[in-house]
């Protein structure tokens, strides 16, 4: 199935297209599979994949608890450094990251960017959202917020 290869493969699926039919059947491949998902919903099915209770993910983010069940049932939509501390304390992947950032209409981390290289680094190695902060002001930059 094409929606599970990871992106680095869709592309180069993509590349090795050498049809206009070939690339419609893909296309709609990727229609029909495509969820309409909500940021809410996705944090909370993430939540259930790692079993992770919501207050322990607002301890691991360091989010406030009134705060993140405001994220939660969809009251307040959460800042780019909020969507990547909750992927942090969920021990999301790069690419979850990336959708999470997505679907919460944040931008996504750039490696040629200092600081998002410093948090995929952080992501890659699973570090908690407290040493992810130490590891960002160790290198002059800001922490999450």
């Amino acid at each position: 199935m094409i929606t599970q290869k990871k992106t680095s493969e869709l592309e180069q699926i993509l590349f090795d297209i050498r049809s206009e039919a070939t690339l419609r059947v893909v296309s709609e491949e990727l229609s029909h599979s495509e969820q309409k998902i909500s940021f809410p919903e996705y944090l909370l099915a993430k939540m259930q994949e790692k079993a992770l209770s919501p207050g322990r993910l607002w301890e691991r983010s360091q989010i406030h608890r009134t705060y993140g069940y405001q994220i939660l049932n969809g009251t307040k939509k959460p800042g780019r450094d909020k969507v990547i501390a909750l992927c942090l304390a969920l021990s999301l992947s790069l690419d979850d990251t990336q959708r999470a950032l997505a679907l919460a209409g944040a931008g996504a981390l750039y490696a040629r960017r200092t600081r998002d290289s410093l948090l995929i680094y952080a992501m890659q190695r699973n570090l908690s959202v407290l040493d992810t902060n130490l590891l960002l002001s160790g290198h002059s930059q800001e922490p999450l917020s």
